[in-house]
């Protein structure tokens, strides 16, 4: 009976060509306000989300090196270390060289790496072979380089006989890497490991030692799997003693990650106003047709529909209004994700923002605060405003029956 009611309700107020146009513009509206939210919040996610991943890609779970430059570790604290249960542990060493093509040059960390491991540990297929170097694709662009080009790597070591001048080494491209991180795309070069400990006369020494504590990259944006990993470091940096630093994969942005969250939060409370201003155009919307349907209104009042039982079909009407944008959003969310993954214009400046292009990430809890948000202030609004409405007497209704 209650939904019979409803339904003669709706069809008497909405089926009219304007009121029908209206009720369009009001949909479309509070949809739009919704997906911007929803897009945003998306967009700050994503931003986390593709740099943790990138760092993830490049450092492992966990790094970790010594104060004292290189080291080796030795059998009882490696024993200790493989007993954490690491799905990966890789050795590689670290330093700073100019890579040198054609009169250009650019400061470059070069990574000799071994193969097997370091692939292991980023999920990516490095392995390179003695006399190539591997580089990033941001540096390629910017040095013009592809894969068979000769260049020359300067490092800051010299023989015995020549101490203090630089060594100078060819090498040829043999491949290129997209860590997804504009600056390590820049900055990074590979080397085979042997190979870099050879210039460098550091014998089997290393300076830098990176574990994984899963194979899974896509659990390295979950706060459960970060708090893991920080208790895995507590137990690490107890293992190795205070001459050792021992960091996440996501430290040298940690400062960032947090103002990222800090804005997400900030942002999300200032774009409520743009929901509230649509919701005051459904307010405005059922104004309109409470005034100009206002003698079908008297009609169903006359005809026994108290006011309790009109208010609950306007907030019945409301509902499958706000359900409705919900569901449209979707598909603004969908179509601003496309433009960003595909639009030139919208491709980020990776020396400002880190990475190059965006995408969205939302998850279920981020839906279901945006959408109850908007419930919640559709709710205090309009159901506020049809109480004063309704509280009208059944004379007002007759005086526009008959004006």
């Amino acid at each position: 009976m209650r939904g019979g009611v409803f339904s003669s309700f709706s069809k008497t107020l909405i089926w009219d060509r304007a009121n029908f146009k209206f009720a369009i513009g009001v949909w479309l509206g509070l949809s739009f306000s919704i997906a911007v939210i929803l897009s945003t919040i998306g967009i700050m996610d994503g931003f986390v989300s593709s740099m943790k991943k990138g760092l993830r890609q490049s450092n492992g779970d966990l790094y970790f090196y010594s104060r004292s430059g290189f080291f080796t570790l030795d059998t009882d604290t490696l024993k200790a270390i493989e007993g954490l249960d690491f799905k990966t542990i890789t050795q590689s060493i670290e330093s700073q060289a100019f890579l040198v093509v054609e009169g250009a040059s650019k400061g470059v960390a070069v990574k000799g790496i071994e193969g097997d491991s370091f692939s292991k540990l980023t999920g990516k297929d490095l392995n390179p072979e003695a006399g190539k170097i591997i580089i990033g694709d941001e540096l390629a662009e910017v040095m013009r380089l592809k894969i068979g080009d000769n260049v020359v790597l300067v490092l800051a070591k010299g023989n015995k006989s020549m101490e203090g001048l630089p060594l100078l080494k060819n090498f040829t491209v043999q491949g290129i890497v997209d860590h997804g991180i504009y600056q390590k795309d820049l900055r990074f070069a590979y080397l085979k490991k042997s190979e870099l400990s050879q210039m460098l006369g550091v014998g089997d020494k290393v300076n830098m030692v990176a574990v994984n504590v899963a194979d899974n990259l896509k659990e390295g944006a979950s706060e459960k799997f970060e708090s893991i990993i920080n208790e895995k470091r507590f137990i690490l940096e107890d293992i190795l003693g205070i001459d050792f630093r021992v960091k996440p994969f996501w430290y040298d942005f940690s400062s960032l990650l947090e103002a990222v969250e800090i804005e997400k939060f900030t942002i999300g409370l200032i774009l409520q106003i743009i929901v509230i201003i649509s919701i005051f155009n459904v307010l405005s919307f059922v104004t309109f047709l409470n005034e100009k349907k206002a003698r079908e209104v008297f009609l169903f009042q006359a005809l026994g529909l108290s006011s309790k039982a009109l208010r609950r079909s306007w907030l019945y009407l409301v509902f499958i209004l706000w359900v409705a944008s919900c569901a449209f959003s979707l598909f603004f969310v969908v179509f601003f994700n496309y433009l960003l993954e595909n639009l030139p214009l919208l491709s980020l400046p990776g020396d400002v923002y880190h990475l190059g292009r965006l995408s969205l990430s939302l998850e279920l809890n981020d839906f279901i605060l945006v959408f109850a948000s908007a419930l919640l202030w559709l709710l205090i609004i309009v159901a506020f405003s049809l109480y004063r409405m309704n509280k009208r007497s059944i004379l007002y209704g007759l005086r526009k029956e008959f004006s």
